[in-house]
């Protein structure tokens, strides 16, 4: 059974508009679900005039960090992972982005099943690119290659990889895939770092279709009852409904 008194949730969030909604939403649907099932979910938000590294406020953390898409790299990834280090005796950080929807129950699951078979992983997530796999059925399979990293939709670290990214990540150039999750990514294979993928953690939906499926029936949908996911990004605006679809609200 995986100890998850040893892991560390955080939802990345933010306080501009419209997208201040989804951070709500998950604390309004799946979060609360989560801190039942005896897991410490935070929201993490930036704030570039705090005059500390980190403040916390209840269930949510603020970071020195821009509040913006180019602050992702430090509020989601680089001084979390410093708070942690500093700060805290947890052993694993997962990041989720926060228009992700999570199954509480799958998720648990996905944690428990994976560190049973494989007690060692120190970087999980969905694998980008896809490479092909059909994500219409679960897959699993370790992969350290240039270029292959965690989708930044949900992926954890365990301290060993947070100590080693802090020191090796590295901005190269100021465009989008510096952000965060291929800046982690980068700095993972770098250091022979494998990625343990699995599928269940997806980084499409059906309200947001990015990845051609090559056998062509969709997009799997985690708020059918019978799916295998456990995360699923592009769920904003639809959290709700899931919620309603899974049995977790009356209809």
């Amino acid at each position: 059974m995986f100890d998850k008194s040893k892991l560390m949730i955080m939802v990345t969030g933010t306080t501009i508009e419209p997208w201040d909604q989804n951070w709500k939403e998950c604390e309004s649907t799946w979060i609360p679900e989560l801190r039942k099932l005896g897991y410490t979910v935070m929201v993490a938000i930036g704030n570039p005039n705090l005059e500390t590294e980190w403040k916390i406020d209840g269930d949510m953390i603020w970071f020195k960090a821009e509040d913006t898409k180019r602050g992702l790299y430090d509020k989601s990834i680089r001084l979390p992972i410093k708070w942690i280090l500093e700060e805290t005796n947890y052993e694993y950080y997962f990041r989720i982005d926060s228009d992700s929807f999570t199954e509480p129950n799958r998720f648990e699951v996905m944690l428990n099943e994976n560190f049973k078979e494989k007690s060692d992983i120190d970087y999980m997530g969905c694998c980008h690119p896809v490479n092909y796999w059909n994500p219409n059925k679960p897959t699993k399979f370790t992969v350290c290659r240039e270029r292959y990293f965690a989708s930044g939709c949900g992926y954890l670290i365990s301290k060993k990889a947070m100590k080693v990214a802090l020191e090796k990540m590295r901005m190269v150039e100021d465009v989008d895939p510096e952000i965060d999750d291929w800046v982690l990514g980068r700095a993972m294979w770098e250091n022979e770092i494998p990625l343990f993928h699995d599928g269940r953690i997806y980084f499409e939906s059906k309200y947001n279709e990015i990845v051609l499926d090559e056998s062509g029936v969709g997009v799997p949908d985690i708020g059918d009852p019978n799916s295998h996911l456990a995360i699923q990004h592009y769920m904003n605006g639809h959290m709700e409904e899931a919620m309603v679809s899974l049995g977790y609200r009356n209809k």
